[in-house]
């Protein structure tokens, strides 16, 4: 059989917690193994794009390897395994979200190699931290040396996966305020005015919303409320949301309006995309010392505009996160990915078979 298909696939943990979104280092490298036993390469985007506009290859059966958004374990388990096999990969990071510390630590071959024992390979699962009594997940993550060191060797394609991964006030209907909650995620926060009392809205991704905003003075006004009655105290006692509702009321009648904030203009929202593109581009370019030409999209969300402005920045090779098959004659500009999630190999197995070969999209 030949690929009249690439399949793309996309990770985003290879560690050992106990989510769908992570796949365990055993797992990944029985799914290794299994494409190495099949005759499968791995190709870079570069090579997938020529094959879906030219419709020529240098392959039999290929995949193209995706990790998206820069944690710790992709140096700690899948550089190593992906070397051990002869893989390569993208790793499409959130550049805001790399650290700053130099210290380049130890992954899967250092054990391979005898230099530390099992228990010294660096612990890639999340943790929980509670802070004012708040449960925060803290995610172990990439640092920069680590990255350039992984693109250095060829292995592992570092492109860009936006510079904050955000979303944006995406209503003018308030849903409530922002309040002490639960933070089980590095992506929850929104571009906009997260303190404590402020009023909350609808959030969508930032690359296919246009942005609310509420009115500064009227913000103000709330965090000041909550600051002056206790701060977190606040929202411990009955009713804390009716005072807040009854200051917006208040705000509303002194304006003679029911308005509390403004649309961001399309040509505010063009600017805010192309900046957000332009920057992950340029930090990441300048980290790892190329031009960046891959791109893949936050929770898999993008429009027209945000497409459009994605490649007049220069990417050439756009990933989504819609499943499906990559054949000649489909856009690089939208390249689908099947999510790899914590199942077993047989099903890995099925998948990488059936999108192998052209799959018509049923629309």
């Amino acid at each position: 059989m030949s690929n009249s298909s690439v399949p793309v696939l996309l990770y985003h943990h290879i560690n050992y917690d106990d989510d769908i979104m992570s796949v365990s280092p055993e797992l990944f490298e029985e799914q290794l193994r299994f494409l190495k036993s099949e005759g499968y390469v791995s190709i870079g985007a570069q090579e997938l794009a020529e094959f879906m506009t030219t419709g020529k290859k240098e392959f039999k059966k290929a995949v193209v390897i995706t990790i998206d958004d820069g944690y710790l374990d992709t140096w700690v388990y899948a550089y190593p395994l992906l070397k051990k096999y002869g893989f390569k990969a993208i790793a499409f990071i959130v550049s805001w979200n790399v650290e700053e510390d130099e210290f380049l630590g130890f992954n899967l071959d250092d054990y391979y190699e005898g230099k530390i024992t099992k228990d010294m390979i660096p612990k890639c699962s999340a943790n929980f931290v509670i802070e004012n009594g708040i449960k925060k997940r803290l995610e172990r993550r990439l640092c920069w040396r680590e990255v350039r060191e992984m693109d250095k060797t060829g292995i592992i394609d570092i492109e860009p996966h936006s510079k904050f991964h955000r979303k944006v006030y995406a209503s003018d209907k308030m849903i409530g305020f922002n309040h002490p909650k639960d933070i089980l995620t590095a992506y929850s926060s929104v571009k906009g005015d997260e303190r404590l009392g402020t009023p909350d809205f609808e959030r969508k991704p930032e690359f296919i919303a246009r942005e609310f905003t509420a009115y500064q003075d009227l913000r103000d006004r709330l965090v000041q409320h909550v600051r002056s009655n206790g701060y977190l105290k606040f929202f411990e006692k009955d009713g804390w949301e009716k005072e807040l509702t009854n200051i917006v009321d208040d705000y509303k009648k002194e304006k003679n309006t029911d308005k509390i904030g403004e649309w961001e203009t399309e040509e505010e929202q063009i600017k805010r995309i192309r900046m957000e593109l332009e920057v992950s581009k340029g930090e990441i370019g300048w980290e790892v010392k190329k031009i960046c030409k891959a791109f893949s999209w936050p929770w898999g969300a993008y429009n027209d505009t945000s497409l459009q402005i994605a490649k007049e920045v220069g990417f050439e090779y756009i990933f989504t996160t819609n499943p499906g098959s990559n054949s000649y004659g489909d856009s690089p500009y939208e390249i689908k990915r099947l999510g790899v999630w914590k199942k077993d190999l047989d099903w890995f197995k099925s998948i990488v078979r059936l999108y192998s070969e052209k799959v018509e999209n049923k629309t």
